[in-house]
């Protein structure tokens, strides 16, 4: 089984609504994370309460790398402000989170 997460039906579906949204009409790995990019920046309002861990912060950005190969989300944590990766950032709103559980989805499945 590995790493791959078992989804129930439901969750599947979703997850697979969103990714179409996501990567239609992408015709290669960096033009689909474009595509993260902008269905998360639209589905994922900012500034917002997040976890880091179990650190508290304010998620205050969904950015990407400079080679478009990868999603961040820049944090406030403390009074430094850092770029973790969107999959390692939870959020308590489930409307969101589902997102970004679709993003990691896609990242070890799709």
């Amino acid at each position: 089984m590995g790493n791959k997460r078992l989804l129930n039906s439901r969750d599947k579906i979703l997850f697979e609504k969103i990714m179409e949204e996501a990567t239609m009409d992408c015709y290669n790995e960096y033009e689909q994370i474009s595509g993260w990019a902008c269905v998360l920046e639209e589905n994922i309002s900012v500034p917002r309460k997040c976890l880091i861990g179990k650190e508290n912060a304010i998620l205050d950005k969904i950015d990407m790398n400079s080679n478009s190969s990868d999603i961040f989300g820049i944090i406030k944590l403390n009074k430094s402000k850092i770029r973790v990766p969107i999959e390692d950032i939870s959020l308590e709103d489930s409307d969101s989170m589902k997102y970004i559980d679709a993003y990691k989805w896609w990242k070890k499945n799709g």
